[in-house]
């Protein structure tokens, strides 16, 4: 009888084999604890500048949130800032980062938020509600479609409001409160002005129920964006078809497009195949060289009987 084929072989091409063919799984098919302890935004409040002037104030749930991240040295931004400026409605609010380092007011929470709870790659970049992203001054175009289209549904937080310096409030849902103080800044060098540009975060969690807010070192017209939150990475959905056009934040240049999340699985994938055609003759080699040695031992036993 022949012996088996890899009887007395060394097994690592089979191994490096199976190795390569499970790099080549598609991550999706593969258990993301992110998504089992992904972040969300669960309400959103706001302390006007002109509310703040009073002893006490109240604040207000706007019907939404827009987080834009941008860069002064980011020529693409200043058509979407001038986009947002033009933006008369009441009851959208936009909240303003500038998370990069280049920026004079840089804000170093601000890159926690673009790298950290969204992982955004480029600039400018708007996430609305929390869940939607548009990047670019294409896909930016889309905003207001974006904004009719999505419905908000927060809630968690009552009786939000700052009394002596102190921000109280009440929640019904367990998370992370965090207080963004904004004001207005002008461009650093257009001298255009951007309405409400992040200059600092405090937070305390949620049940808590109260956080210090002390007035002394406000910037002028500042207003406070309240957010209840559940840490942790935040999933988005592309909310336009449009290509991006965008500006990678790590140079400062000009960047590719930013691929779409369905195409992110194509390099290693060329990699593990270019890898699998360049073993495959040794591979072919070894079953030759084992197949050989096969034929010799049954030639062997043939001559002893």
């Amino acid at each position: 009888m022949p012996p088996p084929l890899f009887m007395g072989s060394h097994p690592w091409p089979v191994l490096l084999t199976a190795v390569l063919l499970l790099s080549l799984v598609p991550a999706s098919a593969q258990p993301n604890q992110e998504e089992a302890n992904a972040g969300a935004l669960l309400d959103v409040m706001v302390l006007s500048a002109s509310c703040l002037s009073n002893e006490s104030c109240e604040a207000d749930r706007p019907a939404h949130l827009i987080e834009y991240f941008s860069a002064d040295w980011c020529e693409p931004c200043q058509q979407v800032s001038e986009q947002l400026r033009m933006s008369s409605d009441p009851s959208v609010v936009i909240l303003q980062h500038h998370p990069s380092p280049q920026d004079t007011t840089f804000l170093s929470d601000s890159k926690l938020r673009n790298d950290v709870d969204y992982r955004l790659m480029f600039y400018p970049s708007l996430v609305v509600d929390g869940t939607h992203l548009l990047t670019g001054t294409r896909q930016a175009m889309d905003l207001n479609l974006t904004l009719e289209n999505q419905s908000s549904n927060w809630s968690g937080l009552e009786q939000v409001q700052l009394v002596n310096g102190t921000l109280q409030w009440n929640a019904s849902i367990n998370g992370t409160l965090a207080a963004w103080l904004v004001a207005p800044v002008p461009h650093e060098t257009t001298g255009e002005l951007h309405p409400s540009v992040a200059y600092r975060r405090l937070s305390a969690p949620a049940e808590a129920g109260e956080l210090m807010l002390s007035a002394d070192s406000w910037m002028d017209n500042t207003s406070v964006v309240v957010l209840l939150e559940r840490e942790g990475v935040r999933t988005l959905n592309v909310a336009s078809l449009a290509p991006t056009g965008s500006l990678d934040p790590n140079d400062g240049g000009e960047g590719l497009p930013e691929r779409q999340r369905e195409n992110e699985g194509t390099l290693p994938l060329l990699v593990g195949l270019a890898l699998v055609l360049a073993l495959l003759p040794a591979m072919v080699s070894h079953v030759r060289l084992l197949r050989t040695k096969g034929d010799v031992a049954i030639h062997e036993n043939g001559s002893e009987e």
